[in-house]
């Protein structure tokens, strides 16, 4: 073992608008690395989705 800690999925939960709390899909949405833009299709609000940068996440 190289003494690093190894992160483990227990359980994972669907997302939610923050407004409305109804759940969410990002599969009809291209997100992109940084800030989108969702409108939420039940309550028409709009928020905005971060994703990181995964290749830093994984050098550390």
């Amino acid at each position: 073992m190289d003494g690093r800690s190894k992160e483990i999925l227990i359980q994972s939960w669907p997302h939610r608008c923050p407004y409305c709390d109804e759940v969410i899909s990002y599969d009809a949405y291209s997100l992109d690395e940084g800030e989108n833009r969702i409108v939420c299709p039940s309550c028409e609000k709009a928020f905005i989705k971060i994703v990181s940068d995964t290749a830093a996440e994984e050098e550390g």
